[in-house]
């Protein structure tokens, strides 16, 4: 199978050829990329399956996430370290995000770890205030300024219990957790439904049709468990927005049709 692959900063793209759109998108919208979409009045698509639309986006760290040929992005592992594919093409303030994720762990009793984040600054270090380490720890890795200076809306279905990531689908990562049953978890191998919406410093979580998380990024609060690292008052009112691959071997997720509403005008 040929594809696109998303590689560190200063590695060129595979060559391939012209991917097919999403599948199971409406065909009325597919190949849509950079354009309003007719069924949902101004979210604009981002990502629509096309090498056209992925190399809008840039990769920054280990890990990896390729385009598949039915369209998909998917997360898997790679070099050391978690990654970020990012959409370079412009920041955001306010906006509604949507998209469709599924885990597709290889392993049959492990659920997938990614998630999605938002508003952090170009992952491109040197950045004032924005390290690049896990409390302290230096990690070398510019993905870390996406985890430091913006918030992560995690993915991660896997049960309650020791030896699994007790912060669950749609938690705003270490600030408001959601255990297994706020989250509302589905099989492996489902397509799900996600939305993130984010006015001033409120953030609301959409899973499915149905809020599973609120939050208000209030200043001064300290990283759970990382005292080290930056706190709350890091997480600005504008900056891009990515997709993480963790880079564990069970950690393949695929992502498709995804779409933004700038909302600061509005």
């Amino acid at each position: 199978m040929r594809k696109l692959v998303a590689l560190p900063a200063g590695v060129a793209l595979m060559a391939s050829i012209a991917l097919p759109a999403v599948a199971g998108s409406d065909a009325r919208d597919r190949g849509h990329c950079g354009k309003e979409r007719k069924s949902e009045p101004g979210y604009r698509v981002i990502l629509d399956g096309s090498r056209r639309c992925f190399e809008k986006w840039e990769y920054t760290g280990g890990a990896s996430m390729t385009l598949q040929r039915d369209g998909t992005v998917r997360s898997g592992p790679g070099a050391p370290g978690l990654g970020v594919l990012w959409f370079k093409a412009r920041p955001y303030g306010d906006f509604s995000l949507r998209l469709q994720f599924r885990d597709d762990s290889p392993i049959a009793d492990r659920r997938a770890n990614s998630g999605v984040q938002v508003r952090f600054p170009a992952p491109k270090g040197p950045v004032p205030g924005c390290p690049t380490t896990f409390d302290g720890n230096e990690q070398n890795n510019d993905a870390w300024i996406a985890v430091n200076c913006g918030h992560e809306v995690q993915i991660n279905d896997s049960p309650d219990g020791p030896g699994n990531d007790p912060r669950k689908t749609g938690s705003i990562y270490g600030f408001a957790d959601l255990d297994s049953a706020a989250s509302r978890p589905t099989p492996a191998g489902v397509w799900n439904d996600l939305e993130i919406v984010v006015v001033g410093q409120h953030y609301t979580v959409i899973r499915d049709g149905e809020v599973i998380n609120e939050y208000e990024n209030l200043p001064g609060v300290p990283f759970p468990g990382r005292p080290n690292d930056p706190d709350s008052s890091s997480r600005g009112l504008v900056g891009y927005i990515g997709l993480q691959a963790h880079g564990g071997e069970q950690d393949v997720v695929s992502f498709r049709d995804v779409r933004i509403r700038d909302l600061s005008a509005e």
